[in-house]
């Protein structure tokens, strides 16, 4: 895990309070609680840049909230999904890569990885890693959902309409359905989001898993 040691102006300002105030009692834990203060305040900041889609000014304050260690790790995965979003495909993919060394069976890491892969150039191997997720997930909402809007994001139609069918076959309800027609509409010639289309045998059997 990266840790950042630039320290912020105004921690400097509270240390050398202490240090200089050597007459005055310190009440034990206390500047341990400023800093957990200090860097939940900086959680904050980043998570309202988040709300109004300002991503790498949230990327900025969730680095100086890791600073303490109860938020370190919280405020890692929000920096990655924060560097996604900003389409920073570089540093995103580096603090996925870490994120799954610490927690290798994750498959939303996985899946975020796969994405990235794809999104920075590497389509062919960000594909790759897709269809291996959905065999070892065939009935992952997130991990289909995911790869439909992927393979639109990359033009590749065909693949994305096949995978659209698939989607509105297993998970009828899936919110991103009405999106994904209307811009397959736009992509795929002659594209009918009422089409049927018939899952194999052995899918139509299995129950549906969101």
């Amino acid at each position: 895990m990266k840790k950042f040691y630039c320290i912020p102006a105004i921690l400097v300002l509270g240390f050398s309070f202490f240090s200089c105030a050597s007459n005055e009692l310190r009440v034990p834990g206390e500047t341990e609680l400023i800093l957990k203060n200090i860097s939940t305040e900086y959680y904050n900041i980043a998570e309202g840049y988040m709300d109004i889609k300002k991503y790498d000014k949230a990327a900025e304050y969730y680095k100086l909230a890791m600073r303490h260690k109860e938020l370190n790790l919280p405020a890692y995965y929000k920096l990655a999904r924060a560097y996604a979003l900003a389409k920073n495909w570089d540093k995103a993919s580096e603090c996925y890569d870490e994120l799954l060394k610490l927690d290798p069976e994750n498959t939303m890491l996985k899946i975020s990885i796969a994405y990235i892969t794809a999104m920075s150039g590497n389509v062919d191997e960000g594909i790759l890693q897709y269809k291996k997720l959905l065999e070892d997930n065939p009935y992952d909402q997130n991990l289909l959902e995911s790869y439909v809007a992927l393979l639109i994001n990359v033009g590749r139609g065909e693949d994305a309409e096949e995978s659209f069918f698939l989607l509105k076959e297993k998970f009828p309800d899936n919110k991103q359905l009405s999106s994904f027609a209307q811009q397959l509409d736009e992509l795929v010639d002659n594209f009918d989001a009422d089409k049927k289309i018939g899952l194999p045998a052995n899918e139509e059997a299995q129950p549906k898993k969101s």
